[in-house]
């Protein structure tokens, strides 16, 4: 086997383990999320996750966006998470068309705890790697995270750049 070829294996392993490790993680979680103690699915997680981000409460249309959702599919996920009582409906006082959502301190406690559980469940995937080569993981994954991200920002002023000359 060539070089180049040895190093085109090197490459397919790892994006193949890349892409293992992402789908394996992602059912992982959706199985933690959807154990009867949580019971919640990936968009009523990450709708729980953009509020936390907000201080206070956050319009539908400002979380509509933040969570990539359509207005009617996140009005469905809102329903689900108020009758779980982890978040509220407040009308603005001066345009009560306006809604706003916040969270719960009941649903606060459901997030730290998910998280918490995520924690573990990872902690029990790396159980069998030493701190030295979590670390070296870590320096690689960061690496790999940069360049990628350079990339893209490479490939977007690209195509500001050739906007401008059209």
């Amino acid at each position: 086997m060539s070089h180049i070829a040895a190093e085109a294996d090197v490459f397919a392993r790892v994006e193949r383990a890349i892409l293992q490790v992402g789908w394996l993680g992602q059912r992982q979680f959706m199985q933690l999320l959807s154990e009867e103690r949580f019971g919640l699915t990936i968009p009523q997680f990450y709708t729980l996750l953009q509020l936390t981000l907000h201080e206070g409460a956050c319009k539908m249309s400002d979380l509509a966006r933040a969570t990539h959702q359509s207005a009617a599919s996140l009005t469905g996920v809102i329903d689900r998470l108020l009758d779980k009582q982890l978040v509220a409906r407040i009308r603005h006082e001066g345009d009560r068309r306006q809604v706003n959502v916040v969270l719960t301190t009941r649903g606060q406690a459901l997030l730290t705890t998910v998280n918490q559980a995520r924690t573990e469940q990872l902690r029990s995937a790396f159980r069998n790697m030493s701190s030295g080569e979590a670390a070296m993981l870590i320096r690689l994954l960061d690496s790999i995270c940069e360049d990628m991200a350079a990339q893209i920002a490479g490939r977007v002023e690209n195509h500001i750049a050739l906007e401008s000359l059209l």
